[in-house]
């Protein structure tokens, strides 16, 4: 079993730093806050990350931390960019229908689609303003481009239909979700939907894009995660989804890692759905009841920044 250090513990409450969105709603809630009006916030992350550790979660809310750059999530954001700037540049330089029928001919893709990847420089130029200075890995860029340009040509072979239907849909939607012992509750859900194609029965393909390395214990929270967008796209406004050209039903969904060259399309499943949903009720359940349990695995807890302010490890001043 893990050993921690015992911390001094101190009242912070003052310190917590509770941002409140223009939509009335956060993610550091309370039932005190519920009072005043202001309603739990919801993102495929916060969903998830109690399978974790419920603990740290609400740390994270209530007591952010300054968050480093670090190379992975830098690399992420240059390859999400990066597949942006392709379909741009597919849109107005290719000729679509042709480049279609080539994969589906068996053609080399690499060979035809590396004149629509972005430049090294065009990624950094459009990096975001904090990412900027970071250094730029040429292996890191050959080997995510290389990957682009295998993916694409292997999809397109396969599609229905070249182009996505959408890409990074953003979607907020306000709904109330029975909790069992509190009725019903109103939630602000918000999430970022990578890419959207038409599925080949003429259903709509939720797509993720992910540049960690495969493990095949992942895949159940993976299915959680695409439920939860699937529960996005069903609760979204009809006009809404009109406009993008996505008013159908969800009848797939799929992932891509990078990393591991790991993808997979399949149907949706029907009781990953059950699962996200019950996962969805117990998070608010622990914002009713104002707990957040701490992980049983101890061996976590070694790579949390906030063990400090965990109440896990951390005595009142005084008991020490």
């Amino acid at each position: 079993m893990l050993t921690m250090p015992r911390i001094k513990h101190t009242e912070i409450g003052d310190l917590m730093m509770t941002k409140i969105y223009d939509d009335g709603s956060s993610y550091a809630w309370t039932p005190k806050m519920g009072k005043d009006g202001i309603i739990i916030r919801m993102s495929k992350s916060t969903l998830t990350s109690p399978l974790w550790c419920a603990q740290q979660l609400w740390l994270q809310q209530t007591y952010p931390q300054p968050q480093e750059l670090v190379k992975h999530l830098v690399v992420g954001d240059d390859v999400h960019n990066g597949l942006e700037m392709y379909y741009d540049n597919l849109q107005m330089r290719g000729d679509i229908e042709t480049l279609h029928k080539q994969a589906k001919s068996g053609a080399d893709m690499s060979k035809v689609l590396k004149h629509f990847i972005p430049t090294k420089q065009q990624i950094i130029d459009n990096r975001r303003d904090e990412n900027k200075e970071f250094p730029f890995y040429d292996d890191d860029y050959n080997r995510n481009m290389k990957w682009l340009m295998n993916y694409e040509g292997a999809r397109m072979a396969l599609a229905k239909t070249p182009m996505p239907l959408a890409n990074e849909v953003r979607i907020e939607v306000k709904r109330e979700v029975e909790v069992p012992g509190y009725g019903s509750i109103p939630v602000q859900f918000v999430g970022i939907i990578d890419r959207v194609f038409e599925a080949d029965d003429g259903g709509l393909l939720l797509f993720e894009l992910k540049t960690g390395k495969w493990k095949d214990n992942k895949i159940s929270n993976m299915r959680k995660e695409m439920s939860y967008y699937k529960f996005l796209i069903e609760n979204a406004d009809k006009e809404f989804l009109k406009k993008r050209g996505i008013d159908r039903e969800v009848t797939q969904w799929g992932w891509r890692y990078s990393a591991a060259d790991h993808w997979n399309i399949e149907p949706v499943k029907s009781v990953s759905e059950r699962s996200m949903m019950k996962l969805m009720r117990d998070l608010i359940k622990m914002y009713l009841d104002e707990h957040f349990p701490t992980t049983k695995q101890d061996f976590k807890c070694s790579w949390c920044s906030l063990i400090a302010l965990c109440p896990k490890y951390a005595i009142p001043v005084g008991d020490a």
